[in-house]
């Protein structure tokens, strides 16, 4: 169940904004978040069933810029 501040953050990830910079700027009015912040929360919130229960086709619209795989850490630097 999302709580009615991840879903004000979906809607506002949702909106679309006219200059580059407003939507982390309105990130940081709304939510005292820094744009890091913010899409770190997202991206929580974007893998979750009740975030795409919410707002389906935003979620798959912002899925869509998530990045296809994380970064592969280097087997030699696993801890054995």
């Amino acid at each position: 169940m999302l709580t009615d501040h991840e879903k004000a953050m979906i809607n506002l990830a949702g909106e679309d904004f006219k200059y580059a910079g407003s939507l982390d700027t309105a990130a940081m009015e709304r939510f005292g978040m820094t744009p890091t912040r913010f899409w770190q929360e997202m991206n929580r919130i974007l893998r979750t069933e009740s975030a795409v229960a919410y707002r389906p086709a935003v979620v798959a619209r912002l899925r869509l810029k998530l990045p296809a795989r994380r970064r592969q850490v280097p087997s030699r630097l696993l801890a054995r």
